[in-house]
């Protein structure tokens, strides 16, 4: 242990903040704390300068750069608006076919039934011509038109509601738009009775056929008689709609 004189000590004993302890230890610890403070700040100067070293040094994230086209189809979260359909003024009649001229040889000479011909035939009877007897038996003979066949008419039929299609939310998504055309077969009551879609986006003909079942017309009229025909709807879809 450290001796502390006592030479010029006023008196035994020496109390208080006068003793030599007392000064000697009051020394001491403002030393000591000095030099803590001096130890901190040091360290964290130097923890300072490292951390600001090893930040300039980081290399940069690469960032990889996707199109929108190459992203997958986001789940719908709303149900899709309809939007409107572009039905044209005037129907496209069905086409006619061409025929081609032959060789006198290879024709084979056909005739055209008149209109009392054709009621003869279709003419009712009876039982009892069948070989039997007992009441009348009807038979009526309504065949629809094929599409494509001929179909004498006079009067277009008219194109009086439909309903607009369903934009199908993932064909929207993927930007798929543009026209479809779809055949209909328009029945004696304006009703349509059979729908095709002969041309257009493939995603989108589902519901175009859909939507071609749904329209309502004036028929198509030979003399003041209603015929079925078939005509031609398109139904169009635009995104930007």
């Amino acid at each position: 242990m450290k001796a502390f004189s006592l030479a010029n000590a006023a008196h035994l004993p020496v109390t208080g903040d006068q003793h030599p302890l007392v000064k000697e230890s009051t020394r001491w610890l403002t030393t000591s704390n000095a030099i803590a403070l001096f130890t901190a700040a040091a360290l964290f100067g130097a923890w300072y300068v490292y951390s600001q070293a090893s930040r300039e040094e980081e290399a940069p994230a690469n960032a990889t750069i996707v199109k929108y086209t190459e992203l997958g189809v986001p789940p719908s979260i709303k149900e899709p608006s309809a939007p409107q359909v572009n039905v044209a003024e005037a129907i496209v009649p069905p086409s006619i076919g061409v025929p081609e001229p032959v060789p006198d040889a290879e024709a084979t000479e056909s005739t055209i039934a008149t209109q009392s011909e054709m009621s003869e035939a279709l003419e009712p009877f009876t039982a009892s011509d069948l070989g039997g007897s007992g009441d009348s038996i009807v038979v009526d003979i309504d065949r629809s038109p094929g599409m494509g066949d001929f179909v004498a008419f006079d009067e277009l039929p008219v194109l009086l509601s439909i309903q607009p299609p369903t934009y199908p939310e993932l064909v929207r998504q993927a930007g798929i738009d543009g026209t479809v055309l779809v055949q209909v077969l328009v029945g004696k009551d304006g009703k349509v009775k059979q729908a095709i879609a002969v041309e257009g986006p493939e995603p989108l003909r589902p519901e175009a056929v859909r939507a071609g079942r749904t329209a309502l017309f004036k028929p198509a009229l030979q003399g003041t008689s209603p015929v079925e025909v078939w005509v031609q709807v398109p139904i169009v879809f635009a995104l930007n709609r």
